[in-house]
């Protein structure tokens, strides 16, 4: 799987405006309804918040990656949001989230994000592409690091 199949420009809200957690998921649900993946926002949001209470989708430096079903969703949609300030998502290491990665997955397939997240987590631990993915001021950039990593690994994975 391929994180351009999923993640589309679109998704993707740099700088996210949310000055807390529970805005940012939120604003990455709302700008999902203005692009008309969902209906309504507001059962998700409260569902999503809930399970961050007893789940903590923080994973440590910076990321998160809140995760969710939705009756709405025929297949996996996500939506990325970059805080340039960073937001307090209660981290196991204590640094702010920059990153936040909303996926959602439909209820007939609960799982299937996990390889999504786990291709983005493999990126996200590349220093360089950790540090670009921080530094870009426009969707486009984050996709063009996307797809540089991508199509270095389709190398790599050639050569091996």
């Amino acid at each position: 799987m391929n994180l351009r199949d999923k993640l589309m420009e679109n998704r993707i809200l740099l700088p996210i405006q949310a000055a807390t957690q529970s805005e940012s998921i939120q604003e990455l649900l709302v700008h999902l309804q203005t692009l008309d993946v969902l209906t309504a926002t507001s059962k998700l949001h409260s569902a999503i918040t809930e399970k961050e209470v007893t789940l903590p989708s923080a994973a440590g430096r910076g990321i998160a990656y809140p995760h969710y079903t939705s009756i709405e969703i025929n297949e996996l949609v996500c939506v990325l949001g970059i805080s340039k300030k960073g937001l307090d998502f209660n981290t196991p290491d204590g640094q702010l989230c920059h990153i936040i990665l909303l996926t959602l997955s439909p209820e007939d397939d609960p799982s299937g994000h996990r390889k999504f997240i786990t291709r983005f987590r493999i990126m996200f631990d590349t220093p360089e592409v950790r540090f670009d993915l921080l530094e870009a001021n426009h969707p486009r950039e984050i996709m063009d690091i996307i797809q540089n990593w991508e199509d270095d690994e389709a190398k790599t994975d050639d050569l091996s």
